[in-house]
């Protein structure tokens, strides 16, 4: 279903959203429209290619979405994601830096320009160490203030701040590479982004 692609690139936005008015508002109605949407970002990539089990799912998921904004605890489901998201995030990163595997950040810059000089190599192996501790420390912070702070202060870190920081973060990375490996980069940064666009993010999940 190829017209269903869309939603790889507006759902996710919705999610973080409508959590925030949905905690904010307290509405139930924002809720269940929060869960729902949890739902499909996971579901997703089988939903965008008809699997037919994915849809069952999604729609099975949703009904007891609907059942769960009635429950005291669907909050904790709102909770729950972001520190999840964050630790399958460092583990992606992680898993590959064990031994006889490519960094993922190498992998991906490989993608890009082929086989790697050894001073690019090691860089992109301390970019993905970076990566996957920035996941990591994201995790235990979403965990604290799903405890300790009032729900608005947690939902404005986790579904704008969490963003806003990954996005300087990653930045900042180009302007660090730039001196770190600047003699071997020959791409500016709109050519970068466009070679990012380009990459086939499906060979990442191998190697």
């Amino acid at each position: 279903m190829p017209r269903l692609g869309w939603m790889a690139g507006i759902v996710p936005l919705l999610y973080p959203v409508l959590v925030h008015a949905a905690v904010v508002t307290g509405s139930s109605d924002l809720r269940f429209l929060a869960l729902a949407t949890l739902v499909v970002n996971v579901l997703g990539p089988w939903l965008v290619h008809g699997r037919f089990a994915a849809w069952v799912g999604a729609i099975a998921l949703i009904a007891a979405a609907a059942v769960a904004v009635h429950a005291a605890g669907e909050l904790m489901f709102l909770y729950a994601t972001p520190v999840l998201v964050c630790i399958a995030l460092a583990w992606f990163f992680g898993r590959t830096l064990l031994p006889g595997r490519t960094a993922l950040i190498s992998r991906l810059a490989s993608a890009i320009r082929g086989p790697l000089p050894p001073p690019v190599a090691r860089y992109t192996r301390g970019v993905t160490v970076f990566w996957c501790a920035i996941m990591v420390f994201m995790a235990l912070a979403n965990l604290a203030l799903a405890v300790f702070a009032p729900v608005e202060l947690w939902s404005l870190c986790t579904n704008f701040l969490n963003y806003a920081v990954v996005g300087v973060l990653f930045v900042a990375e180009w302007f660090v590479r730039q001196r770190a490996i600047g003699d071997y980069e020959d791409m500016n940064w709109r050519q970068y982004l466009t070679a990012l666009r380009r990459v086939d993010y499906r060979m990442l999940r191998h190697g």
